[in-house]
């Protein structure tokens, strides 16, 4: 991943998510699949932006030693597992987010110390993706891991 990409899709990613909470999940028809909706309860624009996860995924109750480079070193989950996952982070607020280094690996720190970890790895698909047209919104934002670790930012003109 080009590291002026890393750099430009972080400042997005802490624009969009810092200070919001995640309190919405949408259950895809892909069984692997889910979405996570993030709302900032406390701005009028950009106030609802959805995560859909199409990877593998799981929930950290503290920032581990290392996390995994791929799919395959994310631990596995029952849905049950995930779904208490999600259930232990809802409505808790965003303090940071960030990506890994070599891959788009999707960080996120909530208020509790929890840490949602989305792997952004794959040689041939999009891992993950968040927007603001999924949540109803003006179709300005869109985040998206894709094939080749690296990620691809669409953003409003005004953002720099």
């Amino acid at each position: 991943m080009k590291i002026e990409n890393r750099r430009f899709a972080e400042k997005a990613l802490t624009y969009l998510l810092v200070g919001s909470q995640m309190d919405g999940i949408k259950f895809e028809s892909e069984v692997s699949a889910i979405s996570l909706t993030f709302t900032h309860y406390d701005r009028r624009e950009d106030d609802a932006f959805v995560l859909t996860i199409e990877t593998a995924w799981t929930v950290y109750d503290k920032e581990p030693y290392s996390y995994p480079s791929s799919e395959e070193e994310v631990p596995s989950n029952t849905e049950e597992q995930h779904f208490k996952h999600i259930w232990d982070i809802k409505r808790q607020k965003i303090v940071n987010v960030q990506l890994s280094d070599v891959s788009p690996h999707l960080i996120i720190s909530f208020e509790s110390g929890n840490i949602l970890f989305v792997n952004g790895h794959d040689p041939n698909y999009e891992c993950w993706q968040l927007g603001d047209h999924f949540a109803g919104g003006n179709n300005e934002w869109l985040l998206v891991a894709v094939p080749g670790d690296d990620i691809a930012v669409g953003s409003p003109q005004h953002f720099q």
